[in-house]
């Protein structure tokens, strides 16, 4: 079994050094264990890449990708090397920081280039069975089959603040960065008062916390997601399915709320005590961690993006026209110095 590692911290800061502790702690549990970490902030990608050849495009060749494509003189690309890394991997450790009550966007940079729609195990898994069934659409559909093995997660975030309102989206973001794979969350916490680098040693309370992290990973890593356990802590009335406490109200005329952090649904009702909690649905279609929910939105995309090409001569005209309009765009130094300026004006415009 292996174990990856996240690092989105800083270099020689706290996130490493817990992510480095949890690593540690993997092994000493299992010495058949092998590890290894990756620093998200130093992935070197192009600018404006095309995906990378062999990922899915669940939008059927439609959408090549929200990336232009454009050429630089650099051919440095660590994006397969990553995508690699984590297909390898039986668990992923994700350490990292919290700024402005998100994980710093480095992560979802890579996620963007290499995860969502290019890693889709609900799309995958769907494509296969339609396959088997003869459907001449997917007649010819290839995968990598490491995208389907038992996978588990683990997520440590730390931040400088000393009240948890400046943490409210980190946990959330990381659930929906890592959903794509469907491999089962077992732990997951939030670490405060964590200001300077290395001053997470000054709370021994995070270091165990870490430790107890790596032991509940390595618990449940090779399992398949229906038998793996979340075996992190919750609070009353928390989402069944990520077992965060962030939800949004629906104007139902049914107390229904929403989940913020995968979109499952639920009713806000009254308990014997009185108190007012979320009821949550069961085997939600809603929830982005479902596999239900992941074949059911790969429908959704697929059949929308049908009617919607039906549909795209009748506005071409008034598409070239609006891409054709020139406005001048703010020069940057990166830009002068690779000559892309024309290259971007003439891809956009």
């Amino acid at each position: 079994m292996h174990i990856l590692g996240i690092c989105n911290g800083s270099l020689r800061g706290n996130s490493e050094i817990l992510l480095k502790i949890a690593l540690t702690e993997a092994q000493a549990q299992d010495p058949t264990i092998t590890t290894s970490w990756i620093h998200a902030p130093s992935l070197v990608m192009p600018l404006n890449p095309a995906p990378l050849v062999g990922t899915l495009d669940i939008s059927m060749g439609s959408n090549k990708s929200q990336m232009n494509g454009t050429k630089t003189s650099g051919a440095l690309d660590d994006r397969r090397a990553a995508l690699n890394a984590i297909l390898d991997a039986d668990a992923i450790i994700v350490s990292s920081a919290i700024y402005s009550h998100q994980p710093p966007g480095f992560l979802k940079v890579l996620m963007d280039r290499i995860g969502g729609p290019f890693l889709d195990a609900g799309f995958v898994t769907e494509a296969l069975e339609k396959k088997a069934k003869g459907d001449p659409q997917f007649a010819k559909f290839e995968c990598d089959q490491r995208l389907l093995k038992p996978r588990v997660l683990g997520f440590m975030m730390t931040g400088g603040s000393t009240t948890p309102d400046q943490f409210s989206m980190a946990l959330p973001s990381m659930q929906v960065y890592f959903s794509c794979l469907h491999a089962k969350v077992v732990d997951q916490f939030v670490g405060q008062n964590c200001l300077d680098a290395g001053s997470v040693l000054l709370n021994p309370d995070l270091t165990e916390r870490a430790k107890l992290l790596a032991k509940n990973i390595v618990s449940q890593t090779g399992k398949p997601y229906d038998e793996a356990k979340y075996l992190g802590t919750s609070e009353p009335g928390a989402c069944t399915y990520c077992h965060l406490s962030a939800i949004e109200l629906f104007r139902d005329n049914r107390n229904g709320v929403g989940c913020v952090s995968c979109g499952a649904r639920g009713q806000l009702v009254v308990s014997e005590d009185g108190g007012i909690l979320p009821q949550w649905e069961k085997d939600s279609r809603w929830s982005c961690l479902t596999l239900k929910g992941k074949i059911i939105h790969g429908e959704e995309i697929m059949s929308w993006g049908a009617r919607e090409r039906s549909k795209i001569a009748d506005i071409s005209s008034e598409r070239d026209q609006w891409l054709g309009v020139q406005i001048p765009l703010v020069p940057l130094p990166s830009q002068m110095a690779e000559g892309l300026t024309n290259s971007i004006a003439t891809v956009h415009l």
